[in-house]
C-alpha cells in the first residue's frame, strides 16, 4: 500500500486516476496549503456484507454523525 499527498486542486483535477489507485489498495492524503485535511483509503470488505455497491455507499454513509463538526464551507 503507497501513501500519496495530493493538493485538493490536483486530486479534483486527477479524481478517476486517483480512485483507481486507491481501488487498487493506495491510500491518498489530500492537502490544502501543505497541511493535510483529508485521507482516502479502500474500504475494507469484511466491513461491508451488502454485495450492491449503491447499498454499500448507503451503509457507510449512514454511521457517519449526524451533526457535523465541520462548516458548511469547510472546502472552500
Amino acid at each position: 500500500m503507497l501513501k500519496q499527498e495530493v493538493n485538493i486542486n490536483s486530486f479534483q483535477k486527477n479524481l478517476p486516476e486517483l480512485i483507481d489507485l486507491v481501488m487498487n489498495g493506495d491510500e491518498i492524503i489530500i492537502t490544502k496549503s501543505d497541511i493535510p485535511i483529508a485521507k482516502v483509503t479502500p474500504i475494507d470488505n469484511n466491513d461491508i456484507t451488502v454485495k450492491n455497491n449503491f447499498l454499500a455507499t448507503r451503509v457507510i454513509e449512514t454511521k457517519r454523525a449526524k451533526k457535523s463538526e465541520a462548516p458548511e464551507n469547510w472546502f472552500g
